[in-house]
């Protein structure tokens, strides 16, 4: 399998000023493939594969001095860039999906360039938590070296630039984890109110980032509406504006990670819901407080870390899991603002979310072909009593206070 690992770098200014320009050329080299396949079909109808773009490349850098410079890796990742944006055109179109067609780069749209051709002994001169990274016709580039990377073959670099300066990603193929046989089977429900809850009880807060850096996000883009556009003054204000936006994918980022190591760590099966996402966002009641949690990427985390274990991920059909009694299988109708499961047939009593995990903990071992599952709910005791005593009970990650919203 593989496996990347990003290090923050720090060029030396001659080294920022090649990137800044290998990053303009390839964003035009882009854009005059893209132009070639568009004018191509248009005019014969002949479609222009990446192999044919890439042949063309050795008599473009004999034409051109500015492109001579240029690594014969980073020109040939921009091919096939191009050819991925096409594909993913043609396999949106022929799902069904919004197709997208591939655009043209604008400026500073093209942020990232790849090298394939290595040198054995890429990571140098280790000293504490810095180094040093060799790369082709660049030299030495210091970097913070804050994880080793593990024994392997080393696919590719990615030089990028962000918001708060430039990063190195190397791509690692280390062997694939020893899989572990499925005793425990852990069903996760993600929410607002909550961002997750799992069959154990256990519930994960959210954080709200987003909505935490609105106010300061928003003082930030009024400054730079006042701002000339083309001045220099726009220029640092933007990217003021792009280190906030940063700094929340980043909260973001982290909170998953160790959310999700949390979750596999305890199980040896993970279950989730395949949610929709895109249809969900149609709702603009929920969309931005959706957006803000990230269902998707932490869905990705999670099957990141669970490959990475050598554990099993499993995907469920989100058909009534959380209507359905996970005591009885009756279903129980509810809305949005519910959020307690109280089922007249048995007289279960228990938190929505934990009562939908439940249920995706069952049918994720339905799918496995178990009869099984550990932690069934137990039903209370009948009555009134019974009822007016239950509070979603778990144990939480964080103890912060998290401020209440919208749940599903």
């Amino acid at each position: 399998m593989k496996k990347t690992y990003e290090y923050r770098a720090y060029p030396t200014t001659k080294q920022r000023q090649l990137f800044t320009v290998w990053l303009a050329l390839l964003r035009s080299i882009y854009n005059q493939a893209l132009a070639w396949r568009i004018e191509a079909y248009q005019t014969a109808g002949l479609t222009v594969k990446w192999t044919t773009q890439a042949n063309a490349l050795p008599d473009l850098k004999q034409a051109s001095e500015a492109f001579a410079g240029l690594h014969s890796d980073v020109l040939q990742d921009a091919m096939r860039r191009l050819d991925k944006a096409y594909k993913a055109f043609f396999r949106r179109a022929q799902n069904g999906e919004a197709p997208g067609f591939p655009r043209f780069k604008g400026e500073g749209r093209y942020r990232s360039m790849t090298f394939s051709h290595l040198s054995k002994h890429l990571v140098r001169n280790v000293r504490r938590k810095f180094a040093k990274v060799v790369v082709p016709k660049i030299g030495h580039l210091k970097i913070r070296y804050h994880r080793p990377l593990p024994d392997g073959k080393i696919r590719n670099l990615t030089i990028l630039k962000r918001a708060s300066g430039w990063y190195v990603t190397i791509c690692v193929e280390v062997p694939d984890p020893i899989e572990v046989h499925v005793h425990t089977t852990i069903g996760v429900d993600v929410g607002l109110n909550s961002f997750a809850v799992d069959s154990d009880g256990e519930h994960i807060p959210n954080p709200r980032h987003y909505r935490q850096a609105e106010k300061r996000l928003a003082k930030h883009q009024r400054i730079l509406s006042r701002r000339k556009k083309g001045s220099k003054r726009r220029a640092k204000q933007r990217e003021i504006v792009a280190r906030c936006h940063q700094r929340i994918a980043n909260q973001r980022k982290d909170f998953q990670f160790k959310a999700a190591h949390r979750i596999v760590e305890r199980c040896d099966e993970v279950a989730v819901e395949n949610l929709t996402i895109t249809n969900m966002l149609k709702n603009h009641y929920l969309a931005k407080s959706i957006s803000d949690a990230g269902w998707g990427s932490f869905r990705l985390k999670l099957q990141s870390k669970a490959a990475s274990a050598g554990k099993q991920f499993t995907k469920v059909k989100p058909h009534h899991t959380s209507q359905k009694c996970s005591g009885c299988n009756e279903i129980v109708p509810k809305t949005v603002s519910d959020r307690l499961h109280d089922c007249p047939h048995c007289g279960l009593v228990i938190d929505r979310d934990h009562n939908a995990a439940i249920n995706i903990k069952k049918a994720a071992v339905a799918l496995r072909g178990g009869v099984s599952v550990v932690n069934d709910p137990e039903i209370p005791r009948q009555g009134t009593e019974a009822r007016n005593s239950v509070r979603p009970v778990g144990r939480t990650l964080q103890t912060s206070p998290v401020p209440s919203g919208r749940g599903n």
